[in-house]
Order: structure tokens, then C-alpha cells, then sequence
């Protein structure tokens, strides 16, 4: 079977367009001008794909037979080696490619006028997901590639003490339900299932079909990601650390072996035998301490049976005549019902969870405690990373690296002093008319400023007749492309993306003596900024100490790290210096910034800068 490889091709989404030839109505892709994206579709696809771009359009546009997958912006392609070899023909006569090759777990921009080899896709200008778990397109046959049959497990283990985790790929889909129910875990990151443990579950078992086994010796780069000892904590952060508190021990432990206990509420026996509330039982074997349950014992009950129980479901005060003991908290009428102890338990011995029991030689011995092996949520601690240090052998710096160097050079203007001011005060946004606003009606719409990225308009401010701007609005609302015609320049679309509909939050302002009414537009992205992965927000900018602030907030959101007002001015030079914080298409008096929500970059940032001495902790009594 030939090898084939992934290609990720750059696209600003699909849309409805009115095909040249036919006058059709059609979906097409939409590509830019300005790079090799638009030829090389063209060239892999053949016969299957059209160019259906209307003269006077902004883009390219493509109608493609067959199915197609696309991830983040990008046309995900399966090709062979003569394939690859034809799509880098093209790019080479091109300025700017717009094509990455997937490989050695990394995008690399094809060939092109600017670099004539592969190179590695600069931060935030090219994909930035594992295309791993996707089924790209043969673009000779227009079908998506089949998925792996069967399930297959990779262990691996970085050294024989830390417990192995296990990489389930393949067709895992059918068998999500099955996976999760026994323990399994899915990694968005890797598109994988993954179990953490010495041993699969016997139920994940019976669905691997192979093996594969990683036991070699951390990497390079799994070295430097190790987390330093308290003593580099100290020494790196210039402050002591409190000492762990002590982790629990068998004298919190509420009961013990041979003790007599009595059943807290209605329980029931692995075999489904009824135990009354108050019935009286006596602790026979003691087991290990589960994270999030507590202890557990096994309690004989007299002419009933032996059965596992957890603390909280036990009790050593016999019950008095006439009161009952009641269990669980109240649950308002039509509020789904937590699962009972019961069922946990259920699901804990069919998931291979039940925790190790205690060996005790005599009723009287003092209980020797098993270790048991640490659950994914205790492993996953606060742990505080060395700064990555600046190269010093001559390798070329990258975006954050250099940010750093420069600040270290050149002094950074206080900001932050102004940007916290106590004094809060409204600014106004600039504003100007650049154009008309038409749609599929016309109505003396005015456009007063825009912004756009990446295609998608963020901010869009108009004015005019109220039936007429309630008529973009829906248009922009529902997805739609709405043309701002300036004066002496080309139409320009401004939309929300095919498909993102509801994307636009709006403040209108009625005047009706003046028959006039003021509407802005604002994308979801910059009204609710999304910190919990790799995104991209924006900045109204009124002057540089506003917009210090606001970048030292969305910084404070993101990352894990504390962050403190004396850095917003090094935040908002160094951020634009490598390229985190960056000027957005605006028209109108609208100053508007593109922030990359980069958890990575920003905390490289900050520790990087504390290493140099660009910043400082603040020094508190």
C-alpha cells in the first residue's frame, strides 16, 4: 500500500454563491487570492472541483465534488507521494503557500517563493491541531479514508515507579459509551481514549485487538517539562513554600476490624438481599482509602450476608426505638437524582476500581497499609516549571524569546499606573462614515466603522432608517454576507462565517423624532472570550493605557499563574512583540486588536520575564 500523507489547506469556510455558468445557487469553498491555496485545490481535485467565483468577487471560489473535511479553517487532504509532488509545483510559484504537510507529529508549510524548503508554520499562521484523529479526503476519489478496524492499546511508561498510561486508537467511536463506562478517558488534544493504570480494565480488554508497547526513556523534551523540586521552587519564585499537608492516616479511620456498626440507611447485598435501616453488622476487612469516597469496609450482617460498604453509609450508635436515620440531601421536584451509593459501588467493581484491601494477620494487629496507586485526579497537583532559558549556542529565537530580549533592552513606558486608576471613566469609540451597508435590500444604511478577522466581521457599527437596519441585522445574524460599499473602493463582505449564525451581540439606540437608528454589532469573541483553550479575543483600543488593562484582565483569565498590575505595560509591549497582540483590520476611527488566547505563550511570557529581571513579585509585609 502506497504512503500517503496529510495535507491541510487554508479556506475561510464555505458559502452560497451563484455559480457563473449555470446561475445556480451552489456551495463552494471560499480561498484567498493571495496564495497558492486556490491552484492547488484545483490541480489535486482534477475534474472534481470548479471554480465558480463571480467576476468582481473579493475570493476565489470553489464548488467540490464528494465529501469533505474540514477542521479550524483548513481542507484536511489524504495524498500520495505524486500527489505531494504536484501541490508543491504549485506552491513554489506562489509567494505565500497556505498548504502544511502533517508530519513527525508537526505542520510544515509547503515550499514557496518566499522559502524554497519546508519549514516549520510560525505560531498562530498555520493549523495548530493533531489531525491524527480525522479521516481526511483522497481528493483522486473524492471519499474520506476508511477507519482503522479494531481498537489497539499503546502503553507508556516513563520509568517502572509511575503507572503506565494506555493509548486506545482505532475504531473507537462505537465503543465511546463502553470506554467511558470503564474508566476511559478522551484526550481532545490527541483524539484519543486513554486509561491511566497498571492495568487495563478486563472490560476495555475485550475490545483491543493489539498491543504496543512504549517503555523507553523520556525524551529531551519530556525532561524539560519536568517540574523542578521545592528547592528550584524556592529559588526561582524568591519565596518559601508551605509544607505539604500530611495525607490521611489509619487513625482518621471511623471503624475497625471486629467493631460492631449499624446499617445508617435501607442498604442492599451484592447478591440484592434488603438491609434494614438499624440492622446490626461487625467490620470483617478494612480496604484503602479511594480520593473521592473515603474509606470502605466489608460489614457482616447477621442471617443476611457479607457485602461492601462505604464510611458514610454506617454508623456506630445503635438505633433508638421510634426514630428513624435518614440519608442524602433534598432534591427540588423535576431535578435529576444523584446516583446511589449503590450503583457507585456497581460501577467501581465492574470498572476494576475496588480499592486493595488491608492484610491483617489477627482482628488486633495494627492494620499494614497497601499502597494503592494514585488516581488521575491526585496526580494532577499544582506543579510550577523552570522558565525555558534563552539559547545560547546561537539558535535562532523564537516570537516569545525574542519579546523577552527586547524587554530586557529597551525600557517599557509605565502603563499601569494610568490602566488602574481608580477613577473609571467612559471612553468613546471613534467613529466615521466609510460606506453604505447593502444587502438584498437597500435602505440608506451607514456604515460608521468595522473590524474584520480573518474574514469574519468582529465590530460593526451603522446607522440609519430602523426597518433597514433591522433588516441587516437579521442578515448578520443568520450568517449571511452584508457588502459595505465605500466611496471610492471595491465592495467588501462583512459576515459572521457560513453557518455561525446568532454570533452578534447587539446595542441599538432608537432616535424616533429623527427617524434614525444607531446599531453596533459585536461578535461573540469579543463579548465572551473563551480561556479555556487556544482562541482569539479582541481589544477595543481607546488609548494605550485602556487597552494595557484590559490585555493584563484577558491575561489573568487565561493562564494559571498569578499576574500582577505592575506588569501590564511589559504585557502589552512584549505581546506585540511576538505577535500575541496584534492590530486588527478596522475601518471607521475603530483602533481595533486581535488578542491570541496562547496559555502556552503567555505563561512563557511572564516566566520568562521573571527569569531575565524584566519583572518582578511584588514584595508584601
Amino acid at each position: 500500500m502506497a504512503e500517503t500523507h496529510i495535507l491541510a489547506i487554508h479556506t475561510y469556510g464555505s458559502q452560497r454563491v451563484k455559480a457563473p455558468g449555470t446561475n445556480q445557487m451552489v456551495s463552494a469553498y471560499k480561498i484567498g487570492y493571495t496564495s497558492a491555496a486556490y491552484e492547488t485545490l484545483l490541480t489535486l481535485y482534477g475534474a472534481k472541483a470548479r471554480d465558480v467565483s463571480s467576476p468582481h468577487a473579493s475570493y476565489r471560489y470553489i464548488q467540490i465534488d464528494g465529501e469533505t473535511t474540514v477542521r479550524h479553517g483548513y481542507l484536511l487532504l489524504s495524498v500520495d507521494a505524486n500527489e505531494l509532488a504536484r501541490a508543491e509545483a504549485v506552491t513554489r510559484q506562489h509567494h505565500r503557500a497556505a498548504v502544511y504537510l502533517w508530519q513527525a507529529d508537526r505542520w510544515l508549510e509547503l515550499p514557496h517563493g518566499r522559502n524554497p524548503a519546508y519549514a516549520e508554520s510560525a505560531a498562530r499562521s498555520g493549523p495548530g491541531f493533531n489531525p491524527s484523529g480525522f479521516r481526511p479526503v483522497a481528493p483522486s476519489t473524492g471519499e474520506k479514508e476508511a477507519s482503522v478496524a479494531g481498537i489497539r492499546a499503546e502503553k507508556s511508561q516513563r520509568s517502572p515507579q509511575e503507572r503506565p498510561w494506555w493509548w486506545l486508537l482505532g475504531d473507537t467511536y462505537p465503543q465511546r459509551e463502553t470506554l467511558k463506562r470503564y474508566g476511559a478517558r478522551f484526550s481532545s488534544k490527541r483524539r484519543a481514549w486513554y486509561f491511566v493504570g497498571w492495568e487495563l480494565p478486563d472490560g476495555i480488554k475485550r475490545l483491543i485487538t493489539e498491543y504496543a508497547t512504549t517503555e523507553s526513556e523520556p525524551t529531551p523534551q519530556v525532561e524539560e517539562d519536568a517540574p523542578c523540586s521545592d528547592e528550584e521552587v524556592a529559588a526561582i519564585l524568591g519565596v518559601p513554600l508551605k509544607a505539604e499537608p500530611p495525607k490521611p492516616d489509619e487513625t482518621s479511620r471511623f471503624f475497625q476490624i471486629g467493631q460492631t456498626v449499624y446499617a445508617r440507611h435501607e442498604l442492599e447485598t451484592p447478591d440484592g438481599k434488603a438491609v434494614a435501616t438499624g440492622t446490626q453488622g461487625t467490620i470483617s476487612r478494612l480496604y484503602n482509602r479511594n480520593a473521592q469516597h473515603g474509606w470502605s469496609y466489608d460489614v457482616d450482617f447477621a442471617d443476611i450476608g457479607t457485602g461492601w460498604y462505604f464510611e458514610r453509609e454506617l454508623t456506630d450508635l445503635e438505633p433508638i426505638p421510634g426514630i428513624r436515620i435518614t440519608h442524602g440531601a433534598v432534591v427540588p421536584p423535576g431535578a435529576a437524582l444523584p446516583p446511589a451509593d449503590a450503583d457507585l459501588k456497581r460501577a467501581l467493581v465492574e470498572g476494576g476500581h475496588l480499592p486493595e484491601p488491608l492484610v491483617i494477620a489477627t482482628p488486633s494487629a495494627e492494620p499494614e497499609a497497601v499502597p494503592e496507586p494514585a488516581t488521575l485526579e491526585e496526580t494532577q497537583a499544582i506543579r510550577v516549571f523552570k522558565p525555558q532559558p534563552l539559547p545560547a549556542d546561537g539558535t535562532p529565537l523564537d516570537e516569545v524569546q525574542t519579546a523577552i530580549v527586547q524587554a530586557k533592552v529597551q525600557p517599557i513606558p509605565v502603563l499601569h499606573r494610568m490602566a488602574v486608576s481608580p477613577k473609571r471613566t467612559l471612553a468613546a469609540i471613534g467613529q466615521s462614515c466609510v460606506g453604505e451597508l447593502t444587502g438584498s435590500i437597500t435602505g440608506n444604511v451607514y456604515c460608521f466603522g468595522y473590524g474584520i478577522h480573518e474574514g469574519i466581521c468582529v465590530f460593526v457599527n451603522m446607522g440609519g432608517p430602523r426597518m433597514a437596519v433591522e433588516a441587516i441585522r437579521a442578515k448578520l445574524s443568520k450568517g449571511d454576507i452584508v457588502n459595505c460599499v465605500p466611496w471610492d473602493a471595491p465592495a467588501l463582505e462583512l459576515t459572521a462565517g457560513e453557518g455561525n449564525s446568532g454570533m452578534f451581540h447587539d446595542y441599538m439606540q432608537n432616535i424616533p423624532e429623527a427617524k434614525f437608528t444607531s446599531l453596533i454589532l459585536c461578535h461573540d469573541l469579543l463579548v465572551n472570550p473563551n480561556y479555556g483553550g487556544k482562541s482569539t479575543t479582541f481589544i477595543l483600543r481607546t488609548d494605550e493605557a485602556q487597552a494595557a488593562a484590559k490585555l493584563k484582565h484577558h491575561v489573568t483569565e487565561l493562564v494559571k499563574v498569578p499576574v500582577f498590575d505592575a506588569w501590564a505595560g511589559y504585557l502589552y509591549h512584549a505581546g506585540q512583540t511576538a505577535m500575541l497582540v496584534r492590530p486588527t483590520r478596522s475601518a471607521g476611527d475603530v483602533d481595533l486588536l486581535s488578542v491570541d488566547l496562547d496559555i502556552d505563550a503567555w505563561t512563557r511570557l511572564i516566566t520568562g520575564g521573571i527569569e531575565q529581571g524584566v519583572i518582578t513579585l511584588p514584595i508584601s509585609n
